[in-house]
């Protein structure tokens, strides 16, 4: 859908107005049959991860979110796609001029993704617990905006 769909905006609560109810459903559908390891694969994974890289990351959020919901309770998939909303998150409490909301999400974001390589012992959905730690510094260096 994001290579032939971006929403019109990105939404920042008491900034921007909100999408309409159903914007991102195509994106979020179909993810129950998939297999934790296949969910990389997805729409919904690959949207996310290319709303989080636009800037879009309530956009993120809830098409991530859509992942989350399909990998097993305590998998180091869940624990990832945890680390990448909570990531989202923060990028988006540092556009809304919320610096220590956005640390502290940061932190819990390194937490759970490196939680999650270690559980699994290898990178989770193609991404390492260093992932979350490098976006962080990138972050500090742009001013907490994310672009």
């Amino acid at each position: 859908m994001t290579g032939d769909f971006w929403p019109p905006h990105a939404y920042v609560p008491g900034q921007t107005a909100r999408h309409p109810e159903g914007l991102f459903d195509p994106l979020k559908t179909g993810l129950s049959d998939v297999a934790p390891s296949d969910l990389v694969d997805t729409s919904a994974w690959t949207s996310g991860l290319a709303f989080l890289n636009e800037g879009y990351f309530w956009e993120a959020h809830e098409v991530l979110e859509a992942v989350w919901l399909a990998c097993p309770p305590n998998s180091p998939e869940r624990l990832m796609v945890q680390a990448v909303i909570q990531y989202a998150n923060a990028c988006l409490k540092g556009r809304m001029g919320q610096p220590r909301a956005m640390a502290r999400l940061m932190t819990l974001s390194d937490d759970l993704a490196c939680e999650a390589v270690d559980r699994a012992g290898r990178a989770v959905l193609g991404l390492n617990g260093e992932m979350c730690k490098i976006i962080h510094k990138k972050l500090e260096i742009e001013g907490g905006t994310g672009k």
